[in-house]
């Protein structure tokens, strides 16, 4: 299986955060069966697209913000490839209700694919250049309709995401020109998530993709981030995925994780 991640245009990257590709490869010949996968939190809504050419089987979903781990099924022979939004964005390319879709898969119907996505669909294929045709298809969209994003929103969810959410929540209200009781009320209304708690799952995300694949000392881990001790850490990493850190490298391991950025 293989993973990668990929920046987009400049211009695009106020709205998303990046793209991904997940490919996985044929199963065994009469070795059909779904993989269980997990998906760490990272506090952005996606829109994916999902191709398995054997069962000529094509789906668009919105996945709303994660702020818990996802326990998905994945199937051999099939791309996996993703927009991720930034806090505040998910109306560029979805009518979907933040709120409701916290956590949650929405399935897109064919009949409302737009042009766009209809023609990337087409073109998807492991060996494609995902990053220019998502590129391609979206230097001019102008979002859906009621498309109008929150700058103060913006501004913050860019520091946190940055900063890796070591940012202080009084830095971060003056930073959209709110006092902190505003700025919760306005970013939980518009990303679905309180500012602490994106915060806390952008710090644990960094901090475990440190680990994992820059190799450094959990105990580095602990003062770069402001855990109390080592039970805090593993504390936060449980309440978020509800998995042992071991448990969840192990899974990692499966995985060749040719670029995250």
């Amino acid at each position: 299986m293989i993973y990668k991640e990929f920046l987009p245009a400049s211009t695009l990257r106020d709205k998303i955060e990046c793209y991904w590709k997940f490919v996985i490869p044929p199963a065994a010949a009469g070795n059909n069966q779904p993989i269980p996968h997990i998906v760490l939190p990272h506090g952005c809504a996606e829109l994916v697209f999902i191709k398995n050419p054997a069962l000529q089987q094509n789906f668009i979903v919105f996945k709303g913000v994660s702020t818990s781990k996802f326990s998905i099924t994945i199937f051999p022979g099939t791309l996996y490839a993703g927009i991720r939004l930034k806090p505040g964005q998910s109306k560029w390319l979805s009518n979907i209700d933040i709120g409701l879709s916290l956590n949650q898969h929405q399935p897109y119907p064919e009949n409302q694919w737009h042009p766009w996505q209809q023609q990337l669909m087409q073109q998807l294929a492991p060996e494609m250049n995902i990053e220019d045709c998502f590129n391609d298809s979206l230097l001019h969209w102008e979002g859906e309709s009621g498309y109008l994003p929150d700058q103060r929103i913006t501004r913050v969810a860019d520091r946190i995401i940055s900063d890796h959410g070591t940012t202080d929540s009084a830095t971060l209200a003056d930073l959209a020109f709110l006092s902190l009781r505003q700025l919760q009320r306005v970013f939980k209304k518009e990303t679905g998530m309180s500012v602490k708690q994106f915060s806390q799952i952008r710090k644990l995300r960094h901090a475990i993709l440190q680990l994992y694949f820059k190799h450094q000392h959990h105990q580095e881990i602990i003062v770069d981030y402001d855990y109390t001790d080592s039970a805090h850490f593993y504390k936060s990493f449980r309440n978020i995925t509800q998995h042992k850190l071991e448990d969840f490298f192990k899974h990692l391991d499966q995985i060749d994780h040719q670029q995250i950025v």
